[in-house]
């Protein structure tokens, strides 16, 4: 039996959501797929079943997944202004992702990615092309009004830039908590970690929930999402929540506390298109967090209301003041919280993140769903077949 909390966060609809917006900041490019009965031998001519473009990107297709599933998002990078910045914008707006802030570079073209779908094996190869896009600068990003973001999310990318965007949001969310209000809502930060790149490490001290790829970990040589987990622990910063997925393995995930997690994969009967799997989960994976951040949001602020309600109430009465809600719900304020984080010595920073709304109830939850979420994707085309149901568990 499907709890009705479940089917508020997984289910509800985009009227009820709050107005504030997931961000990816990121890449977004052409995919030219080409799907093929067995991936083609070097110098051989070889008809293609299928041939389609897609926009893609690791960002742009997390907001793709992110509005299949009905949250409210917006899509921040570089766009080249040629002749496919058409199709870009246009399969944006089919899909109700906000690119309003998108800067627009003159005399360029935008990158492309050919890929290579085999039926044969489920595999996806991928052929990159930049044309030396410039990436955002940091000038552009506090050009944004944050009050507008509930979470943004960062593709492991422009590590020098993408630092001074995370400081930025951490400056913002200081001048949040020394305001002491319930009504104003701190942005959630996470990264994604998927290059072979060692300098990514460094994003670690400013995110509070970090996604860790296979192909990371592997490069780092880890062999399996435990030992992941266990090392990548070292550079996250006080209360982080670290997730790892290792397709068809599932995933596994650390909480605020420290307690692991972890999720089987959820395979389709036949694989059909495996482009574009991780970015789902990742998605998938923020969808769930968000909408359970904001439900927790706004029950601090109704708590918060009813209690001074009564509180004057009592005055009134010349009576004792009537007892907390909050001990009948499964939430902590940062205070408990905070006690049962271990500060993490081995970075700088020493703020604790913004989670905590993340328990191991709930991250179980957010990997298992995602997982599933995942698992449907690669069994159709594109995007367009993901559930928009709750899933039981």
């Amino acid at each position: 039996m499907m709890s009705i909390f479940y089917e508020k966060i997984v289910g509800g609809s985009q009227q009820e959501s709050s107005p504030k917006k997931i961000l990816c900041v990121g890449l977004v490019c052409l995919d030219i797929v080409q799907t093929c009965k067995n991936f083609p031998l070097e110098d051989t001519d070889t008809r293609c079943v299928d041939y389609r473009w897609q926009r893609g990107g690791n960002a742009s297709n997390n907001c793709t997944v992110l509005s299949r599933l009905g949250s409210k998002c917006e899509f921040f990078g570089t766009l080249g202004a040629e002749h496919h910045l058409k199709f870009l914008k246009d399969d944006m707006i089919k899909y109700s992702i906000d690119f309003c802030h998108c800067p627009i570079i003159e005399q360029i073209g935008c990158p492309i990615s050919t890929v290579i779908l085999s039926l044969q094996t489920g595999s996806r190869t991928i052929l990159h092309h930049n044309p030396n896009l410039p990436e955002l600068t940091i000038q552009d990003f506090e050009k944004l009004n944050l009050d507008n973001y509930s979470w943004i999310h960062f593709e492991g990318r422009n590590i020098p830039r993408v630092l001074g965007m995370m400081q930025f949001i951490e400056n913002y969310n200081k001048k949040l908590k020394s305001i002491k209000s319930n009504n104003l809502l701190a942005i959630t930060v996470s990264v994604e970690l998927e290059k072979n790149n060692v300098e990514l490490l460094d994003l670690l001290a400013y995110a509070d929930v970090a996604f860790i790829s296979k192909d990371f970990a592997c490069s780092r040589g880890y062999s399996n999402m435990t030992e992941t987990i266990k090392n990548i622990a070292r550079d996250v910063k006080s209360g982080a929540t670290i997730i790892c997925a290792w397709g068809d393995r599932g995933a596994m995930a650390r909480s605020p506390d420290g307690t692991i997690v972890q999720s089987p994969a959820f395979p389709p009967t036949q694989i059909v298109d495996t482009l574009g799997a991780g970015d789902t989960f990742t998605a998938a994976v923020l969808h769930y967090l968000n909408h359970v951040k904001l439900q927790h949001c706004q029950f601090k602020v109704n708590n918060t209301d009813d209690e001074k309600s009564k509180t004057e109430k009592a005055n009134q009465d010349n009576s004792c003041s009537q007892t907390s809600h909050l001990s009948d719900i499964n939430y902590v304020n940062d205070t408990t919280i905070n006690k049962k984080i271990t500060l993490n010595r081995n970075i700088e920073s020493s703020e604790y993140s913004n989670t905590e709304f993340i328990d191991q109830t709930i991250l179980q939850a957010a990997i298992a769903f995602a997982c599933r979420i995942a698992g449907n994707k690669i069994g159709f085309k594109g995007y367009d077949h993901l559930q928009f149901s709750p899933i039981n568990f």
